[in-house]
């Protein structure tokens, strides 16, 4: 990941329009979070960040958790410089036994869902009780994987390149409380 301008990053935001504020991202995460609640009572399963896009989310969502659960994290990407590619590369695969556990996986969003299933075909060989998948984001468009789709879900965004709230510019602007985009008028 390559450092890009302080100017080049205001410039970014300058030409971005927020497509869910912050309030609404508060809420989703409250609707999510008693969705887990729920469907989670008295399960204890491990919550599986997956790093770096769901490490916002995450965090916003654990402090609204009612059941017990450990805490792990997973980091695997397909990602070079913004770029995907098909190979996927484990910076950290999951050092838990979770034969027979019941796993929670936490993203930001479900874009194409490449790199989602193949982390989770990849934790199914070691036999878990049941793996799902929760983001704060679902991108609207028909190039998601077959056969795969998440299970909980805080809110649908427009097909567009997305950053905040865990996504990110170029490596930056995750930290931003909404979802934003870049103008159409920007990109021409």
């Amino acid at each position: 990941m390559s450092q890009i301008s302080n100017q080049k990053i205001e410039e970014t935001l300058r030409n971005s329009e927020c497509l869910i504020s912050s309030i609404e991202v508060a809420a989703a995460y409250e609707r999510l979070a008693a969705q887990l609640n729920l469907h989670y009572a008295g399960l204890n399963p491990i919550v599986m960040v997956v790093m770096n896009g769901g490490l916002i989310p995450a965090g916003q969502l654990l402090t609204h958790l009612t059941f017990f659960h450990r805490m792990h994290y997973i980091h695997a990407t397909r990602y070079r410089d913004n770029a995907g590619s098909d190979d996927l590369v484990w910076k950290f695969k999951p050092d838990v036994n979770i034969t027979g556990e019941h796993i929670l996986l936490i993203d930001d969003i479900f874009d194409e869902g490449i790199t989602l299933k193949a982390v989770v075909d990849e934790l199914k060989k070691e036999s878990p009780a049941s793996i799902d998948c929760c983001v704060l984001l679902n991108k609207i468009h028909d190039r998601k994987v077959k056969d795969f789709d998440v299970d909980f879900v805080g809110l649908d965004v427009e097909d567009r390149y997305v950053y905040g709230c865990g996504m990110d510019f170029h490596g930056y602007l995750r930290h931003m409380p909404g979802i934003y985009a870049i103008k159409e008028e920007a990109l021409k």
